[in-house]
């Protein structure tokens, strides 16, 4: 009797190791899927790293042109439609 309970154990171990061997290997959700997701969460930390460095340079760039003399002439033509004495404004109908 001990002997067959031993073998049954045996059997029931090895059924349940094979399944779990199966579906990490086999399964929609396997080991292999779970290592190429880490390749795309560093594709996207970079890409997230290229953005940020890209926003700082053109938020110091905007920081630095609205404090320019340029940028007020330039608002002031565009907003209060003022214009320069060699400038010339058409109008259409």
């Amino acid at each position: 009797m001990s002997l067959i309970k031993s073998k049954l154990i045996f059997f029931i171990y090895y059924s349940i190791f094979f399944f779990l061997f199966f579906e990490i290997l086999f399964s929609e959700k396997n080991i292999f899927t779970f290592f190429n997701n880490f390749d795309l969460i560093y594709e996207y930390e970079n890409n997230l790293k290229n953005k940020k460095k890209e926003f700082e340079t053109l938020n110091n760039f905007l920081n630095n042109f609205e404090g320019s003399d340029e940028f007020k002439k330039i608002v002031i033509k565009d907003k209060l439609f003022y214009k320069d004495k060699n400038e010339k404004v058409y109008l259409y109908d």
